[in-house]
């Protein structure tokens, strides 16, 4: 009973440590990709990678809203339909929606979400920017 504890904790551990290292090296190859937002004055953009037939997009599009009322000078969302502009989301390596792409206002990619991201971690990404 006790190895299989150990088995499941230790497989537990190597699928987040994988994610980790996933993530961190999509960050690195995204680079200098975030030209493709717009110039923003704000201190960090959002590119909201979503499309209509995604049932999750609609959640995250209020999460965002939500946090652009707390962050009213300070943040630009870019929305970004992967059915109309597959190519963008091709080069920024998008495989799930929702996606969020955080970039800071040097425009490096400093971190990414997979998946429906609530208002209170985006808020601790952005907050980290300032």
């Amino acid at each position: 009973m006790i190895e299989r504890l150990l088995i499941t904790t230790l497989l537990i551990m190597l699928g987040t440590s994988a994610y980790a290292a996933f993530k961190r090296r999509h960050v690195r190859v995204l680079g200098d990709l975030a030209a493709v937002a717009e110039p923003a004055e704000a201190t960090a953009t959002i590119l909201y990678f979503a499309s209509e037939s995604c049932a999750a997009c609609p959640s995250q599009a209020r999460y965002l809203e939500q946090l652009l009322a707390q962050w009213p000078d300070g943040l630009a969302v870019q929305k970004i339909d992967t059915e109309v502009e597959r190519e963008t989301a091709v080069k920024f390596g998008v495989f799930t929606l929702p996606t969020t792409i955080l970039i800071d206002q040097q425009g490096d990619v400093r971190e990414i979400n997979y998946g429906l991201t609530p208002t209170h971690k985006l808020n601790q990404q952005v907050a980290s920017l300032v």
